[in-house]
């Protein structure tokens, strides 16, 4: 069993044009950019606790490369330009798997939509 005390907490920041490479959710869709502050605590309420309402396919990219039993999920924010999602990493694979997902995202060549502060652990 994984424990917050194990871990090192990470967010990743997206800008929002990353939605042209990944599905943005199912509970997402519905968000627009004219929406006011309440129309958006709403429908972030109504989208907790389903992984599949928001990035699912990142979501589920990043955590494949995390490994397994390597992460516990957070959350996610989103606004009008960008997004983050956030993950407690464990502190022993930290490392290995910040450099992996960075050479994922030099790899497909989206350092322009992503960015990544690695810890020091």
């Amino acid at each position: 069993m994984l424990f917050k005390e194990d871990c090192i907490y990470q967010s990743f920041w997206f800008r929002n044009e990353i939605k042209e490479h990944f599905y943005s959710g199912d509970g997402f869709c519905h968000y627009t950019k004219d929406m006011g502050l309440d129309e958006c605590f709403k429908l972030a309420v109504s989208m907790l606790g389903d992984k599949e309402s928001f990035m699912p396919k990142l979501v589920n990219l990043i955590e494949g490369i995390l490994g397994s039993g390597n992460f516990i999920y957070d959350f996610w924010e989103f606004g009008e330009e960008d997004f983050s999602l956030y993950w407690f990493i464990r502190k022993s694979v930290y490392h290995e798997k910040m450099k992996l997902i960075i050479g994922w995202v030099n790899y497909e060549e989206l350092s322009d939509l992503v960015s990544i502060e690695e810890k020091a652990v």
